[in-house]
């Protein structure tokens, strides 16, 4: 398998010196490599648009949860709709069950916390050459024990398997749900109402006993329709 290009990185992150740490590390331990500094969301739409216009590819996206306007997770979506080219890749400080399947959710690839040695990040950059999913041990435990509270107590019924089975309507918006689509954005793709789209969407909550657009999009991701 080709390895992961890192020849240019997108590194959004609002604190000055964990950026320029980033940027450093990126410098000095990956040759060739060329890391584009972003404290904003803004600032780094604004350098994805650019390398976009110039026919320039951005390899990896660093990319924080916080920031002073908005959520990083925004810019996730961005990436995996507008460029498909680029990977992007979590470095957060939060391990919550919601920022982290929330980010996987729109399109992320990996996730690192924050709070490791210069070493240990090498390391993670080297997996992402690799092809290996950069992923921080402590947010792999939390992967594991969500599904392993997945699993089912009782077996089905084949009554109850054909009752939960989804329409293909609903395998359909699974589908776009598993692509980060809102609900919006999925009636005017399937030419449905807003209200309509909803209604599908809560029948597939139901039949799949999950609550959130990141349980939906890991389901999605589960039956290989993303």
């Amino acid at each position: 398998m080709d390895a992961t290009p890192m020849h240019t990185v997108l590194v959004l992150e609002d604190n000055r010196e964990t950026r320029q740490w980033i940027c450093e590390t990126l410098r000095l331990h990956f040759q060739g490599a060329r890391a584009l500094a972003a404290a904003t969301c803004a600032e780094a739409e604004a350098l994805l648009a650019k390398a976009q216009a110039s026919g320039q590819s951005i390899d990896l996206a660093l990319i924080d949860i916080n920031l002073p306007d908005g959520n990083g997770i925004d810019v996730i979506q961005t990436i995996a709709r507008n460029f498909p080219g680029t990977m992007p890749v979590v470095v957060t400080i939060f391990d919550d069950d919601q920022t982290l399947f929330n980010a996987l959710a729109a399109g992320a690839r990996g996730y690192v916390l924050k709070g490791v040695r210069t070493e240990n990040l090498i390391e993670q950059l080297r997996r992402i050459q690799r092809d290996e999913p950069p992923i921080s041990p402590q947010i792999a435990h939390r992967i594991l024990a969500y599904f392993r509270g997945k699993l089912p107590n009782t077996p089905v019924t084949d009554e109850e398997e054909r009752a939960d089975r989804l329409t293909r309507r609903e395998v359909e918006i699974l589908r776009l749900l598993g692509k980060g689509l809102t609900a919006a954005d999925i009636g005017v793709a399937l030419g449905i109402t807003r209200n309509t789209c909803s209604t599908h969407i809560r029948a597939i909550y139901r039949k799949l006993g999950i609550s959130t657009r990141a349980e939906a999009a890991l389901e999605a991701n589960r039956r290989g329709l993303v």
